[in-house]
């Protein structure tokens, strides 16, 4: 955790706005399985909290981990900044990113297979399919499904998780 606070430390000293270092809190949320986090920021514009996944985390590299860190600082200095009516990716927040020397990029692409994803195991196709998380709850309260690539019906027990 202390290396997440160094991050944020760092967003906010490159934009020059290190009195935020207090204001910002990290949490956890277990229920993100295809974004790796989020940034919340309250309505006066100071306080902010960056909301990660612990599943994709454990899946990140460094390099992700830190980019996305300092991405979701951006978002809480750019509206510290700039106030709240801003856009999300605006030329605000690029600015932001640039004063950290990170491109600003808005998504990853790190493997969510397991986590938002399940393949199904009789598939024999070489594009395997999957369902997402959100089918697979489906599925399992009795729901049947179809694969939209080959049409075969999924079953439960066909899926590898």
């Amino acid at each position: 955790m202390q290396q997440i606070h160094d991050w944020i430390d760092f967003a906010l000293d490159r934009n020059e706005i290190g009195y935020l270092s207090n204001m910002i809190r990290v949490r956890w949320n277990k229920r993100f399985t295809r974004r790796f986090g989020d940034a919340v920021i309250a309505k006066d514009g100071l306080r902010g909290r960056i909301r990660l996944s612990p599943m994709i985390w454990e899946r990140a590299t460094s390099v992700d981990r830190r980019e996305t860190i300092i991405h979701e600082t951006c978002h809480i200095v750019a509206c510290n900044l700039h106030g709240t009516a801003i856009k999300p990716h605006g030329s605000e927040w690029q600015t932001a990113m640039n004063n950290c020397g990170i491109d600003p990029e808005i998504y990853h692409d790190i493997n969510l297979d397991g986590i938002n994803r399940f393949f199904v195991r009789e598939c024999n196709k070489e594009e395997r399919c999957y369902v997402s998380r959100r089918k697979l709850g489906a599925l399992r309260r009795g729901q049947v499904l179809f694969c939209s690539i080959c049409g075969m019906c999924v079953e439960a027990e066909h899926i590898e998780s």
